[in-house]
Parts: structure tokens; C-alpha cells; sequence
């Protein structure tokens, strides 16, 4: 894929300064000449956050299990996404932000381990967004080196062990530099026989050394070039590629694997004496030969990977928005994720003596809003100064995003059928391997047709159709709404079907050493005229220790017009789980969630009536 650097006017117009970029090394010459300028540029990132050592399984929550068994984090596979969105480097390069509100963005932090930024340039450093938003959620991010084709860039690298060590050390110092935890090494090109034994020196110096100065550093090898130097992709761990991954923190095998492949390899790891979940399998969503063709189809080969207990690395997930376009992103991008969520493991964010805020910005919005209030940018048109809305897209200003995918998305059947290239429907099949008649001369397309308890879904080529069912299901979601928000891009809307069934959103780790407030800011919920004597604001859900209570408002305030705010006194001082529910059938909007120590403003409250507003929350 070709790396698209255009810029829009719109993006360059940030107060009439040239806008500052983060941009790759293309050469090992220029690594090494102009490094210590780029050094000298460096503005400050994030450190990650601290996640507790166990974790919930996907599918639970998918059930929705009350309550959540905890497993050891440690012990259950791990999951790596490999950013690939039209050769990297688009808006996102940008270190404060552009005007592209409708720019890819990655919001399932919650069932990641790991996170590569990737590029076909030589060197790739991911930038501060994408850094800063991955360590807010407590995820790894690693940088890629890459060379591809014929390239005499590893004939310099390992001309001697002197060369690769200062490779490896400038390697280190980026990384400690940008602050991000380590790198892909995907070599795409034939090494020379005589220099294999540089490059697993160069390997096993890069992991040590990085290791040394890098907490929970990692160093993955690409399965491309063989211990004889030969560029011939595996699909598997074996005799050919097992010097590199002795050597380094895991393996990420080619996406043309098989089942016996994958016991194969499986079996290997063990032989060598290496945990079998540092073998990261390669899932590629373009398909691109991956067991089960990829895309919606993605949870096939992943469920063939589970199985095995193995690792994945997830390649190019940005597929829903560089296939499909901007427009339908956000509806495709939560239907994809669905399907993968049973395979996948929660881990948890801590929050100790901290307070948990998020006001679910994704990092982009069409326009900025600060307290409600919409943010205006003065601009110069037609000679005269007109205020404008300023959208934007900022990966660094990402809230914390949902623990939950959202509920009932996943398919409960697809199939296909076969288009004459009038559109006409040739065939039924249930089979993507069935053939077409070979007498016929017409071209064919095929529509691909899913279905979930909400929805019929179409796709054909990159054109997507939603059909809502006609019955309507007694369940409860929610979905991201990108038109307003209460502070940054974007706030989110709750659905509630079901009045008895409450919305789980977070799974978190907060003991504050003292009782907990908090605060809920939303949209009053618009409700039909019989149910008008119901209480019409959000009742809060917390979990403790598997328990969960509702909490009843302790006061309620207006903010605007648009949002209010409720207040939530409470005894509790540990919290695993938040949500909420409501009374009766409404949508309503949330813009803010807020949990933190007791303001001194209610250090003199009445216990008694503080534990009046808390009950048992039992799920129905």
C-alpha cells in the first residue's frame, strides 16, 4: 500500500503556523545524521497506565454473567493489533492535531496487549497520539523496523557486531526517547548467509539491552527470512525460524497457516521450552490467503487460533474504514470488533488514590465542546472575522473508551448469493467456496448478508446496507454519537428497552481509601407521557467484590440547557464494575462519568440517608 502524505488546506491552517510533524527515517543514513535533531524536538508523552493482574474473558460479557469470573491475566493468550491504514503517517502525524474529524481512530483498548504502529518506511515511529492513547488504556506500543525488496540496508547493519550493536543501541534510545516499549523487525529481503549469525546477535543484544532500559519491553520477529537467509515466509514456528524467536520476545507468523500448522507450532514452542503465547499469529483482515477470508469473517481463523491457546496479532483492523469510507466507520468498526470480543480478555485499569473521569471523546469530533458549550474559532472570510466550529481530530485528547462492546451485534447467521453484473440474484449459497457455473459468461459479484438480533447487514464489494428487523427485541445498547458532546468529540446514547436490565459500560480497579462520589452528567431522557412518574434520572450501577448496588441521586443540577448532572453519594470505597439503568423505556445521552474522593462540600452528610439511596442491584 502506498503511504498518502497529502494534507488538506484546512489542516495547514492552524493560526497560520507551519503544522509540526512526526515522520518516519526512510534511510539508515538519515537514522543516523539527523537523529539527534529529532531528539532535541521531543515533546512529552504518557506513561502507561497500571492494569491489575487479571483479567475477564470476552465472551462472559458478551453473556452478560453476573458476576464476572476473574482469570490470570498471565495465563490467557494475548492479543497484538498491527496498524496498518494507507502506509501510515496520514493525520495522525501531525503532533497537534488536525481538522480531519473523520480520520481512523481505534477505540477496543480494553482487549489489546499490544499495539504496532506500522509502515513500509525503514524506521517507523509511532506518533504521540497513538502513543498517548494506548497508555492511557494501559497498552504497549511498539514502532516498526522494516526493509523490503532488494535492499542493502542489513548488508551495512551486519557487517560486523560493532555495526549492530550501535543499530540496536539507536533502536533503544528512540524507543526510551519517544517513550513507546519496543519494535517489529520484519525483514523483507534475503540476508546474506554469512551474516545470519550478526542478525541473531543483533536480536538477542536488541531484546537485552532494551529490556535493561524499558519496562515490559518487547522485540517481535516477523516470520519472513529463514536462519539460511532465504525471504520464505513459514506460517509456522519450526527448525527455519527458531534462532530468531529464541532470541526475542515472540513471533509473529505469516497469515497462510494451517490447523496442523498451528499445532505444529504449538508443539515446537514447548519442545524449545518457550511459553506457547509468545507465538503470535497473524490474522490479516484484508484476507490475503488468512484461514476464513478475513473481514466480517475475521472471528474464524481467531477461533482456530484460540484453540490452540496461542497468541494473535491482528493485521490492518482499519480495514472498516479504508474499505468501506468514513461515513458508515463507526457502525462497521463496533460490528467487526463484536465479533471478535468472545476470543478476546478485558484487562482492568487501576485507579488508586485517582480519580476515574472520561467523557468518551474519541479523539476527533466535529466540533470541540468544553462544559456543553460548543468551541468557536474565529476565521477570516470575505475580509471579515466569522466565528466557525472547529472540528478536529486528536488522538492525544482520547477519553477513556468502554470496557463492553455493544450489546447484540454479534451474528447469529450469514450466508450469500451470488449477483449477475446487473444485480440480478443468480444463486442462494451457503458456502463461500461454491463455484459459479462455468458456462456462464456474465461477470458475478457476491453479496454477503449477516444478521444479528438488530439488523441485516449487506455488504457487496465496499457497499454496505442496514436493515432493521422488524421485531423489536426487549434488549438494551447504546452507540457513540458524534453530533454534540459535553466536553471534547462525542458523548455516548444508552437505549434501554428493558428498564429491569442495566447498562454495563466499565470494568475498572478504583479503591480511593475513602468513601466514593460521583457525578453523571446527561441529557434529561425523553419518555413517553405514561411513564412520566418515573424517576427520569440515571441510576447508578457500581460492582463491588461481585456485588452490585444502585445508587440513587443525592441532588440533581442543570448545567444548560442541554445537560445535567447528578450527584451520587456513596459508602462504598472499592469499586470493579460501573453502570447504570433507568426506570423505565427512554434513550438518554451521557456526556460524563466521574468517580473520586468525597468533595468536603458533603462532609457533613446524614449517613443514615446515604444509605438510604443504596440498595442491592439484582440482575433479572
Amino acid at each position: 500500500m502506498e503511504c498518502n502524505n497529502s494534507v488538506s488546506e484546512t489542516t495547514r491552517m492552524a493560526s497560520g503556523v507551519a503544522a509540526r510533524e512526526l515522520l518516519p527515517f526512510k534511510t539508515l543514513t538519515e537514522l543516523y545524521n539527523t537523529l539527534d535533531s529529532r531528539l532535541a524536538e521531543l515533546s512529552e508523552s504518557a506513561y502507561i497506565a497500571e492494569s491489575v493482574d487479571y483479567v475477564y474473558r470476552g465472551s462472559d460479557i458478551v453473556a452478560e454473567k453476573v458476576p464476572l469470573e476473574r482469570v490470570d491475566r498471565a495465563e490467557q493468550p494475548r492479543t497484538l493489533v498491527c496498524h496498518d491504514m494507507k502506509g501510515g503517517y496520514l493525520e495522525d502525524r501531525f503532533l497537534q492535531g488536525s481538522t480531519s474529524y473523520d480520520s481512523y481512530v481505534f477505540y477496543y483498548w480494553s482487549i489489546i496487549d499490544t499495539f504496532v504502529y506500522f509502515s513500509h518506511h525503514f524506521v517507523t515511529i509511532p506518533p504521540y497520539g497513538w502513543i498517548t492513547a494506548a497508555h492511557h488504556h494501559g497498552v504497549k506500543v511498539l514502532g516498526t523496523v522494516i526493509t523490503e525488496g532488494r535492499n542493502d540496508t542489513w548488508d551495512t547493519i551486519l557487517a560486523s557486531q560493532e555495526d549492530a550493536r550501535k543499530f540496536a543501541d539507536t533502536l533503544v534510545l528512540i524507543a526510551k526517547s519517544y517513550q513507546f516499549e519496543g519494535w517489529l523487525l520484519n525483514i523483507e529481503n534475503k540476508i546474506k548467509q554469512e551474516d545470519i549469525d550478526n542478525l541473531i546477535y543483533f536480536i538477542k543484544y536488541l531484546t537485552e539491552n532494551i529490556h535493561n532500559e524499558i519496562e515490559d519491553s518487547e522485540i517481535i520477529w516477523y516470520d519472513s527470512v529463514t536462519n539460511k537467509g532465504e525471504l520464505n515466509w513459514q506460517n509456522e514456528l519450526n527448525d527455519n525460524n527458531k534462532e530468531f524467536f529464541l532470541y526475542c520476545d515472540g513471533i509473529f507468523l505469516n497469515y497462510t497457516w494451517t490447523e496442523s500448522r498451528l499445532n505444529n507450532s504449538r508443539l515446537f514452542a514447548k519442545e524449545l521450552g518457550r511459553d506457547i503465547k509468545d507465538i503470535y499469529v497473524g490474522l490479516d483482515v484484508w484476507g490475503r490467503g488468512c484461514p476464513g477470508g478475513g473481514g466480517f469473517n475475521s472471528a474464524y481463523a481467531l477461533d482456530l487460533i484460540r484453540k490452540q491457546g496461542l497468541s494473535v496479532a491482528i493485521f490492518a483492523p482499519g480495514w472498516t474504514h479504508e474499505y468501506f469510507g468514513p461515513s458508515t466507520f463507526l457502525i462497521l468498526e463496533d460490528l467487526f470488533w463484536a465479533q471478535l470480543f468472545p476470543y478476546s480478555y478485558v484487562h482492568v485499569p487501576i485507579f488508586e488514590d485517582d480519580t476515574f473521569k472520561t467523557s468518551f471523546c474519541r479523539g476527533a469530533g466535529i466540533c470541540y465542546y468544553y462544559n456543553g458549550e460548543e468551541y468557536f474559532e474565529p476565521y477570516v472570510i470575505n475580509g471579515e472575522i466569522t466565528p466557525t466550529k472547529k472540528a478536529f481530530y486528536n488522538l492525544r485528547m482520547q477519553q477513556l473508551q468502554l470496557a463492553i462492546p455493544v450489546p447484540h451485534l454479534q451474528f447469529t447467521q450469514s450466508t450469500q448469493r451470488i449477483l449477475t453484473e446487473n444485480g440480478e440474484n443468480e444463486k442462494q449459497s451457503n458456502n463461500d467456496n461454491d463455484k459459479r457455473d462455468s458456462t456462464k459468461k456474465k461477470e458475478i459479484r457476491i453479496e454477503r448478508i449477516y444478521e444479528n438480533k438488530k439488523n441485516i447487514i449487506r455488504v457487496c464489494d465496499n457497499v454496505v446496507k442496514f436493515e432493521d428487523k422488524l421485531s423489536v427485541i426487549d434488549v438494551n445498547s447504546f452507540e457513540f454519537c458524534n453530533q454534540f458532546s459535553y466536553n471534547g468529540g462525542g458523548c455516548l446514547k444508552l437505549i434501554t428497552k428493558n428498564p429491569r436490565l442495566y447498562h454495563r459500560l466499565f470494568l475498572v480497579h478504583i479503591d480511593l481509601k475513602q468513601d466514593i462520589q460521583a457525578t453523571v452528567v446527561y441529557t434529561e431522557p425523553e419518555i413517553t407521557a405514561w411513564s412520566y412518574k418515573f424517576n427520569k434520572n440515571p441510576i447508578l450501577v457500581l460492582g463491588n467484590n461481585g456485588n452490585l448496588k444502585s445508587i440513587v441521586p443525592y441532588d440533581s443540577v442543570r448545567i444548560n440547557a442541554k445537560w445535567k448532572k447528578c450527584i451520587y453519594l456513596t459508602n462504598l470505597r472499592t469499586v470493579d464494575e460501573i453502570g447504570v439503568f433507568f426506570l423505565t423505556e427512554c434513550d438518554c445521552y451521557l456526556g460524563e462519568i466521574i468517580l473520586g474522593k468525597r468533595s468536603h462540600r458533603f462532609d457533613n452528610y446524614d449517613p443514615e440517608y446515604v444509605a438510604s439511596l443504596i440498595s442491592d442491584f439484582h440482575v433479572q
